[in-house]
């Protein structure tokens, strides 16, 4: 077994350790269901990590296909929770279609680019799950399926370095384009950029989040005795805001553990990606570095009051079976490719 590849499961182990305590402290109900999970997700984890990967991207747009019709099934067939139709019941358990329908459309996206196929057909395609998923409505991972072909189109287009400088660039430009927006796009920003501005309204969760955070301090308040979580301050506690739960009770040091983790998780991803000559592989690779990437800034930076409240969970971190289940499953992916480079 390679380096990266053991120091990798010892991440994926220490992520998954802390989510497991975290659930435990502050949804102990619900702890058992994440275990099951855990374990399911496990095994799919084994069973993806042996998959033929070529094989799978040439089944792209069979998956693809089953994509679109998840996506309206759910619309029309889903279960309504708090105004949002994003699960399917299928009698054991929910799906939430999005989260299997990432895993499917990372193959479709690398497939289609790495046979050089019409750009504005690309982008078409692209546009119809993220549409389908930003109807029910869920813009977290709405905005997950907007840049994951984004990037598999500027990998395929640039080298990883200059990829990476053109990303951070746009980070730089986007402020730019406030001057350009609406007086109510404006007052949405300004909510985000003040939550005090509305303390009892929009700004809530993200003012209760960053209490929670600087209560841990250094060392942390200990396991079940955070008090903004257990006292339901805090919101979504064990979903969106589960780092906040965390931080709480293991604070500062304990924060530093699992972000060395994610860290580590990604410093792979991008070492693995040079190392892979097959341009399908490649982009595979990018799409789940993505993934990982996106929603893990974006997760982190929401508990901080740093972005938007978009409602993206934590990888391997948040409390769900589908998003658990589908995310081992990549991860299974992930370990094929580090075996396909020796990794």
């Amino acid at each position: 077994m390679g380096t990266n590849r053991s120091r990798f499961l010892i991440s994926i182990g220490v992520i998954l350790t802390f989510s497991l305590i975290t659930i435990w402290s502050t949804v102990p109900n619900l702890f058992f269901y994440q275990l099951t999970f855990l374990l399911v997700g496990l095994i799919i984890m084994y069973y993806f990590s042996k998959l033929d990967l070529g094989l799978v991207l040439g089944l792209s747009t069979p998956l693809y296909i089953l994509s679109i019709i998840l996506l309206l099934l759910t619309l029309l067939l889903g279960e309504n929770v708090r105004g949002s139709t994003r699960w399917l019941n299928l009698g054991l358990f929910p799906l939430q279609t999005s989260e299997l329908v990432k895993l499917f459309l990372i193959f479709f996206y690398a497939n289609y680019i790495s046979n050089k196929k019409p750009i504005f057909t690309f982008a078409l395609l692209a546009l119809m799950p993220f549409l389908l998923i930003l109807k029910q409505p869920d813009l977290g991972s709405a905005l997950v399926l907007l840049v994951i072909p984004l990037v598999i189109y500027l990998s395929s287009r640039f080298k990883l370095k200059t990829l990476l400088i053109l990303l951070a660039s746009t980070l730089v430009i986007i402020p730019l384009g406030l001057k350009f927006a609406k007086p109510y796009q404006l007052a949405r920003v300004e909510s985000f950029l003040n939550p005090y501005a509305d303390t009892a309204g929009r700004g809530y969760n993200v003012i209760q989040s960053i209490i929670s955070i600087g209560s841990g301090r250094f060392m942390g308040k200990g396991v079940s005795l955070g008090t903004q979580s257990h006292l339901s301050f805090l919101p979504e506690r064990h979903t969106d805001f589960i780092f906040a739960s965390f931080v709480e009770e293991f604070g500062f040091l304990g924060s530093l553990l699992v972000l060395a983790s994610f860290f580590f998780l990604l410093q792979t991803m991008l070492e693995n990606a040079e190392k892979l000559k097959d341009q399908g592989l490649y982009l595979v690779q990018m799409a789940i570095f993505t993934l990982f990437a996106f929603q893990t800034f974006v997760n982190i930076g929401m508990n901080l009051g740093l972005m938007p409240v978009t409602g993206i969970t934590l990888p391997l971190f948040s409390y769900g079976g589908s998003s658990l289940i589908s995310t081992l499953a990549i991860i299974g992916i992930q370990l094929k490719l580090l075996d396909s480079t020796g990794s």
